[in-house]
């Protein structure tokens, strides 16, 4: 089920003159594991922004930032969902989350 970004999300996008899309959902879901957690579902570039900002290990590589980049891109549709849906999993892979 696709939701939609976080609100706080959202309000600092528009207030940094983002055009906010919320169709950027994946074919996909991405599973990750934050700690010892159970396994989640990463549908979209939206839910991917929020566990990159909030839910992100202390570690931060490369790739990291390049999913960030890219969840935002596909957000004000500057990019394919897709195309956000790689940058997160190569991020994840760097930071030993992919389920």
């Amino acid at each position: 089920m696709f939701s939609a970004p976080p609100k706080e999300i959202i309000n600092k996008m528009r207030n940094e003159n983002f055009e906010v899309r919320t169709d950027a959902r994946w074919l996909t879901p991405v599973w990750i594991r934050v700690g010892n957690g159970a396994p989640e579902a990463v549908r979209c570039a939206g839910e991917a922004l929020e566990k990159l900002t909030y839910r992100w290990p202390d570690k931060r590589g490369r790739h990291y930032l390049s999913a960030k980049t890219c969840c935002l891109a596909a957000l004000n549709g500057q990019t394919s969902a897709e195309m956000a849906r790689e940058a997160f999993i190569h991020a994840s892979i760097e930071a030993q989350m992919l389920d």
